[in-house]
């Protein structure tokens, strides 16, 4: 019968002595003898019925089997870790006021819906949300919590990637049957585009050409401050868009919208939902921003 032994115990420190590449070490930090952490390891050994590690008067190593039970236990190590967190989180409820901004298309990248099953789970916090086109400066508008479409660029601020979301050049196939379809971004300034007002540059799109990012200048008969409803336009036949994959991703489930261009399409844009660095001390905010990460499409 094997010895029954501290399996949590002897794993981590199992970790430790890999992580340090050296059992004295691994005692060191545990303020324990070098005996002591050769045992657990040992055991641990014994309690699997492999060899972990190679052991020479000068080097130690991993065996396969060792890198083997090292992922693993590593990922039970983090599995653990969440569970006691979220026994904590259980054990003491969650209360604050979050403010946060978004754009007006969110509910499309599920962020609103994962905000409410947030606020299911924590009936203490209160929610500000709002919804603009526009930018906004977190600190001096004191706002908690944003969700952006670009790259951070201000040193005060944290950002966590949430998703991705790639740009598509799209048009509905009645358009293109009496219009055409463009063979290259170019071509795009001889067509009616329909132009989303609320990004930087709305008449100036942008492609790829090999790794080199280039620009077409466009107009359109129609313009509008909502990508919902420009995806809507280019679907009704009023003219080729340039919108994010999540705004037009119906219309191309039904055909009522074709992507085109796709050779030149730029490299996909991160989601992040950023905050300043000094708000993540508000339990409120930290959670939210864990439960979001943690359950993001």
């Amino acid at each position: 019968m094997k010895r029954k032994i501290d399996i949590v115990r002897a794993i981590n420190t199992f970790r430790l002595v890999v992580e340090y590449g050296s059992f004295s070490k691994a005692a060191d930090h545990l303020s324990v003898v070098v005996s002591a952490v050769s045992r657990q390891v040992s055991d641990l050994e014994q309690h699997f019925g492999c060899q972990l590690l190679y052991r020479t008067t000068r080097a130690m190593s991993l065996t396969a089997e060792g890198e083997y039970y090292l992922e693993e236990f590593t990922e039970l190590v983090n599995r653990l870790d969440m569970l006691e967190h979220q026994a904590e989180i259980n054990q003491k409820a969650i209360t604050g006021h979050i403010r946060m901004t978004a754009p007006p298309d969110a509910e499309e990248l599920g962020i609103t819906r994962l905000v409410s099953e947030f606020m299911i789970k924590n009936p203490g916090v209160k929610v500000t949300i709002m919804l603009l086109n526009r930018y906004v400066n977190l600190v001096e508008e004191g706002i908690d919590l944003a969700v952006r479409v670009h790259e951070l660029s201000d040193s005060r601020l944290v950002a966590r990637q949430f998703s991705q979301l790639n740009v598509l050049y799209v048009a509905s196939p009645a358009y293109l049957a009496k219009h055409g379809t463009p063979k290259h971004p170019r071509e795009l300034s001889e067509h009616n585009c329909v132009i989303d007002s609320s990004i930087r540059k709305p008449g100036r799109w942008r492609y790829y050409e090999g790794e080199l990012e280039k620009h077409v200048n466009v107009m359109g008969q129609i313009e509008v401050n909502y990508g919902n409803i420009a995806a809507d336009y280019s679907a009704d036949g009023l003219g080729i868009a340039f919108l994010p994959d999540f705004l037009v991703r119906r219309y191309l489930n039904t055909g009522k919208l074709v992507p085109i261009l796709e050779s030149f399409q730029i490299p996909s844009a991160p989601v992040s939902l950023v905050y300043p660095a000094n708000r993540i001390k508000n339990p409120a905010l930290s959670e939210l921003v864990r439960y979001l990460i943690n359950n993001a499409p």
